[in-house]
């Protein structure tokens, strides 16, 4: 015999709901943030390209309009200087301009505006030979202490800097060519840094804003395909304790049947023979007929629903329950008082099945309160329906197990069967009426809504 045994746990049921909003949330937020750096980055490399463009344009007019292209070529020549000069000015005169160089064909420097870096040619400067082959180039970002060579003497680093290398054509020439020079300007645009940061904000916003609109818009999805899947699943669950509880009502109703109808053929006798009188045999003889009626009616409503058919007075139910009743509350030494609206019209429903409700509901709070407690059973009109309400002051229902009473098998009776008010939603749910069941201490009310039978 082993020393120990190992105990199984219990096996955790899987939360559809909570994974899938945990990890959708995780991928909607990285997906978000994703779309919105790439979006972020297009937008300023959009941005940064036109402000280039209109620099590049701007200083090509000069260029046009000065006639200083042959300058860019040329060996020292007479007003060479001041040609290069005034141009030089004007592009020094450019709006939020940091630093300006001017390049020609090889790659020396013309003129800047650092009178240190006139003369100078400058290695490894891979945006100026891109520039020279005639694209234009920008980039930006802080100044790095010995990042390049032609940073020199900046001073500390401007954030947000606007580097563009602007290529320079030849004025006269009327097909194009190669370019005969480049002008890099470094520039600290605030209107432009400012449109950036808009931009990148209204992209973000707009990201975030959408991958949380469809986050929510699928957590909701989810949440309602999870409460169908869940009502599917009590369904399943009620369909297969009611296909029991059919087949144990079918034996039952069998084991009932058989001395009913003894029972009915001994009052038959009885009847014929003289050894009864005529009124007591006929009556026990109603009895067992309503019995075999009860028993019929249930079976029928457990097993297979048919249509429903017939309607009821709801004030001459009343009055049987409480002839039925009241006696039992009396000798519990408590109280029943029944109410009906008058001039309600006929329910929709076989009287049977909505006596079968009431009887169930009676019963429940007959077994729930105390000697002296007072149960009240009221029917009016309720909107469009009709409202049969019985109201006991007993213990009342604990709020965990409120949404479990209409289960089946669900009960706290010691020897109760846990069915009563699972057929009573049942029967209810077939006559197209609902349910309503409230509690709290001191107080529990049911409420069946049913509909008119001229409805």
């Amino acid at each position: 015999m082993p020393l120990f045994r190992l105990k199984a746990s219990p096996r955790q049921e899987f939360d559809l709901l909570r994974w899938f909003s945990r990890i959708s949330l995780a991928a909607a937020a990285l997906v978000s943030v994703l779309l919105a750096l790439g979006l972020a980055a297009v937008v300023q490399t959009l941005l940064l390209r036109h402000d280039a463009e209109l620099s590049r344009q701007f200083v090509q007019s000069i260029v046009a309009t000065q006639s200083v292209s042959r300058h860019f070529t040329s060996g020292p020549t007479p007003g060479r200087e001041a040609a290069l000069a005034e141009f030089f000015g004007h592009v020094a005169a450019m709006p939020d301009v940091l630093r300006a160089n001017v390049y020609d064909r090889s790659g020396a420097v013309l003129w800047s505006s650092e009178s240190l870096l006139t003369g100078r040619q400058f290695e490894d400067n891979d945006e100026l030979l891109r520039s020279l082959r005639g694209e234009t180039v920008v980039e930006r970002g802080p100044v790095a202490a010995g990042d390049k060579a032609e940073h020199m003497a900046l001073g500390p680093g401007q954030l947000h800097f606007v580097e563009s290398y602007l290529p320079v054509y030849d004025a006269e020439q009327k097909t194009g060519g190669a370019p005969i020079g480049a002008v890099e300007l470094y520039r600290v645009p605030t209107e432009l840094n400012a449109t950036l940061r808009e931009a990148g904000f209204a992209v973000w916003s707009g990201t975030l804003i959408s991958g949380l609109l469809l986050y929510l818009a699928l957590l909701g999805f989810v949440r309602k395909a999870s409460r169908q899947l869940q009502a599917q699943r009590e369904r399943l669950i009620e369909a297969e304790a009611m296909a029991r509880t059919g087949e144990i009502a079918a034996s039952v109703a069998h084991s009932i049947r058989n001395p009913l109808a003894s029972i009915r053929s001994s009052a038959e006798l009885q009847l014929e023979i003289g050894e009864a009188t005529p009124a007591d045999a006929r009556e026990t003889i109603g009895h067992v007929d309503r019995i075999e009626h009860l028993v019929r009616t249930l079976l029928s409503y457990v097993q297979h629903p048919a249509e429903v058919r017939g309607s009821t007075d709801l004030a001459a139910l009343l009055a049987a329950a409480e002839q039925r009743f009241a006696p039992v509350f009396q000798g519990q030494g408590k109280q029943l008082r029944l109410r009906t609206e008058p001039g309600l019209p006929e329910a929709h429903g076989e009287e049977v099945a909505i006596a079968q409700v009431l009887n169930s509901l009676l019963a429940n709070a007959l077994e729930a309160t105390a000697a002296g407690a007072l149960v009240e059973v009221n029917v009016e009109r309720a909107g469009a329906m009709l409202a049969l309400t019985v109201s006991d002051p007993g213990t009342g229902i604990a709020p965990e197990r409120l949404a479990e009473v209409f289960k089946p098998f669900a009960t706290t009776k010691p020897r109760g069967l846990g069915m009563g008010l699972t057929l009573a939603r049942r029967t209810v749910d077939r006559l197209g009426g609902r349910i309503e069941l409230s509690s709290r201490p001191g107080q529990t009310r049911a409420t069946v809504l049913l509909k008119p039978a001229n409805a």
